[in-house]
C-alpha cells in the first residue's frame, strides 16, 4: 500500500518550495521572545553583576594601594630607612659636608647629635665661623667676628632648635615624644609623587616632610623659619647669604640617599631654599666617639 505524502491535499498543490512552506511547523513567534527573555534575562543580570562588582573591587584595590594613612606613610619612611629599630639604635650622628652658594662662596658645615644631650652646629668660612649649641635645658650661640663669645637663644630660637638634639628624627617613636602627624595631601618633588606628612612639636612649631610614595625617603622637609641666622651675621660676612631668607617658609630637598657601614641610610645632597645653598655631605659617623660633655660647653 502507497505512502500518502504528508499534509493535505490542498497543502500538497503548488510548487515545491511552496508546499514545503506549508508543511514547515507553525512557530509562535513572540511565545519564542517572551521563553528567550525569560531565561536571558537572569543571565544578562547576573553577567552585569559580576562586571560591576569586578569594577567596583578593581577601584577598591586601586584606592587600597593610592589611600594611606599618616601612620602607614610613617611605617613607609621608617622600612625605606632600614626600620625602626635601626634608627632607635642611633646614639650619636656627625656629618661633615660643604656648601656652595648661588654666588660660589663655600661654606664648610659640621653638624653632631647625641640622643637627650647635644646638638652642635659649625659653620665656617673664609670671614668667621658660626657655632650653635643646643642642650636639653639652654641654647647659646657664637657669631662670626665676636671672638667666641657666647650668647644664650632667645625662647623662640630655643624651641625651634631643641628637636635637632634628636639623632633618629621626630617620625621616630613620635608619640612619645609628643610630635602629632597628620597626612596633608600630595606633592611632587624632584618629579616623583609625594605623601606630604605635618608634624606638630610639642613647642608649638611645626614641619611638614614630603616622603616619596614609591620609595619611602624623605625629598622634602618645609618649616617656618626664624631670626636665628639673620640676627648674627655680620653684612659683610659671606655667611649672610644663609641669613638673607625671611623668617617666612624655609624649604630643603634631600637627594642622592647612600648606605653607610652598618646598614645606615642618609641623603648625601640637600638644597636649602631660599637660601640658596647646596650641600654635598662628605663624611658620616653613626655611634663615633663624641665628647658630648666638651662639644656641650659654651666655648
Amino acid at each position: 500500500m502507497p505512502l500518502e505524502a504528508p499534509g493535505t491535499a490542498e497543502e500538497r498543490t503548488g510548487t515545491r518550495a511552496e508546499v514545503r512552506a506549508k508543511l514547515r511547523p507553525k512557530v509562535n513567534h513572540k511565545r519564542k521572545l517572551r521563553i528567550l527573555a525569560a531565561v536571558d534575562k537572569p543571565c544578562y543580570m547576573q553577567l552585569s553583576r559580576i562586571l560591576f562588582l569586578s569594577f567596583t573591587c578593581l577601584l577598591g584595590l586601586q584606592a587600597g594601594v593610592q589611600a594611606q594613612s599618616a601612620q602607614e606613610v610613617v611605617s613607609k619612611y621608617l622600612a625605606a630607612l632600614g626600620g625602626k629599630e635601626k634608627l632607635q639604635s642611633i646614639n650619636s650622628l656627625y656629618r661633615e659636608g660643604v656648601a656652595v652658594l648661588d654666588g660660589g662662596a663655600q661654606i664648610m658645615v659640621k653638624t653632631w647629635r647625641v640622643y637627650d644631650r647635644l646638638y652642635r652646629e659649625e659653620l665656617s668660612s673664609a670671614s668667621g665661623k658660626l657655632v650653635i649649641i643646643v642642650t636639653p635645658n639652654r641654647g647659646w650661640y657664637s657669631a662670626p667676628g665676636s671672638g667666641g663669645l657666647f650668647k644664650p637663644l632667645t625662647p623662640d630660637q630655643y624651641r625651634a632648635l631643641v628637636p635637632e638634639i634628636d639623632p633618629a628624627g621626630p617620625l621616630v617613636d613620635y608619640n612619645q615624644k609628643g610630635n602629632k602627624i597628620e597626612l596633608a595631601g600630595r606633592d611632587t618633588v624632584q618629579g616623583e609623587p609625594c605623601y606630604k606628612l605635618r608634624v606638630y612639636f610639642p613647642s608649638g612649631n611645626a614641619a611638614t616632610y614630603s616622603i616619596d610614595a614609591k620609595t619611602g625617603y624623605s625629598l622634602k622637609s618645609t618649616y617656618r623659619g626664624n631670626t636665628l641666622l639673620s640676627s648674627i651675621f655680620p653684612d659683610e660676612s659671606p655667611l649672610n647669604r644663609l641669613a638673607a631668607a625671611p623668617a617666612g617658609q624655609v624649604t630643603t630637598e634631600f637627594s642622592d640617599y647612600k648606605i653607610i657601614p652598618g646598614g645606615y641610610i642618609f641623603p648625601y645632597t640637600i638644597a636649602l631654599s631660599p637660601y640658596g645653598a647646596k650641600v654635598t655631605i662628605k663624611k658620616v659617623e653613626v655611634n663615633g666617639n663624641v665628647d658630648a660633655d666638651a662639644l656641650s660647653r659654651p666655648k
